[in-house]
């Protein structure tokens, strides 16, 4: 082949190469999945979408997400509910006019209650729970200083407020026993007991919280006259005061960022603790020792209490005054 015939074939391959480049067929994006959650409850809507390089057009592709539970679902922008915990893979497959790629995502979607009924609650910036006498109403109290006890019905509405003016008020544990309250004061670190109308019975400073301490929640056995308490953070601790034998007692815990609330159950002897940071019910032995956890969906869940019988919890926000009823899934 002489060297002009091999110069003009070079450019007609050059030159079929650049018709080819520019035939107007489109490349295939990158299929990658985006969601806005930063964590996955069970039982509760997940948003995921599909994002497409600048100036691409959605309607140019198809996408396909696998959820890695045996369902799958089309479209661009796509919900699903898990309903049951673990860790899953979702697959995301967008096909164009070239092919199609892939993109992979793996997510942890974690235990839940399931949420039943949310109340709007009168109270300025309310923390800590507790039933009353007869479990039909609930005691909380308000965090600001100068913070006052109320006393709401179990659909958020306020049937009274006690005469007492509070410094950080953090906790309350109605006693059946005797009809009073037992309270926390997160700044002054110290145990309150009142009389039903908001007179003081008497304080204990708690030595081992000195300096406030982050006294958060408060909760009572009544059959074995046991105080149960938790420190917020820094470190992280139960505190438990035996009445009888006149004895405190406590016990380091690190299974959660912060301890806002703690309710006792006395059919299983354990208690529940609420943590306001990582929004989840923790399921604690009188040791300390974490057994179980459940999320919740709230912005800052600040007071807790159990109703064994029916099994619901009663979780109350301190950001948005609002009372949230919860019950374990079917």
């Amino acid at each position: 082949m002489n060297r002009k015939i091999y110069i003009r074939i070079f450019l007609l391959i050059i030159a079929s190469s650049v018709f080819l480049s520019c035939d107007g067929s489109k490349e295939t994006p990158l299929a990658k999945i985006i969601t806005e959650q930063s964590r996955f409850l069970k039982g509760y809507p997940i948003e995921f979408s599909a994002d497409l390089k600048a100036g691409e057009d959605a309607s140019d592709y198809e996408f396909t997400f696998d959820f890695g539970d045996s369902i799958s679902s089309t479209g661009s922008d796509v919900v699903h509910i898990y309903n049951s915990p673990g860790n899953y893979t979702v697959t995301l497959t967008i096909t164009g006019a070239t092919g199609s790629e892939k993109d992979t995502r793996d997510i942890k979607v974690v235990n839940s209650l399931e949420l039943m009924a949310i109340y709007t609650v009168r109270v300025d910036s309310p923390s800590g729970l507790s039933f009353g006498s007869d479990k039909s109403t609930l005691w909380t109290v308000s965090d600001k200083p100068g913070g006052r006890i109320f006393e709401i019905d179990t659909l958020g509405n306020l049937m009274r407020s006690l005469n007492y003016s509070g410094n950080d008020l953090e906790g309350i544990s109605f006693d059946s026993r005797d009809s009073t309250l037992w309270m926390v004061d997160e700044n002054l670190g110290q145990l309150i007991h009142l009389e039903s109308d908001g007179r003081t019975l008497g304080y204990q400073n708690i030595s081992s919280v000195g300096d406030g301490g982050g006294l958060e929640g408060i909760s009572i056995d009544e059959d074995h006259s046991r105080i149960f308490m938790v420190k917020e953070k820094d470190f992280g601790a139960l505190i438990t005061i035996d009445e009888l034998s006149l004895t405190q007692t406590l016990q380091q815990i690190s299974f959660a960022p912060d301890f806002s609330s703690i309710s006792y159950i006395s059919s299983q002897d354990k208690l529940w603790i609420l943590s306001d940071e990582a929004s989840n019910v923790y399921l604690v032995n009188l040791d300390g020792s974490f057994q179980d956890a459940y999320a919740i969906d709230m912005v800052q869940p600040e007071g807790l209490v159990y109703d064994e019988e029916h099994q619901v919890f009663y979780i109350i926000d301190d950001t948005t005054e609002k009372l949230h009823k919860y019950k374990f899934w079917d």
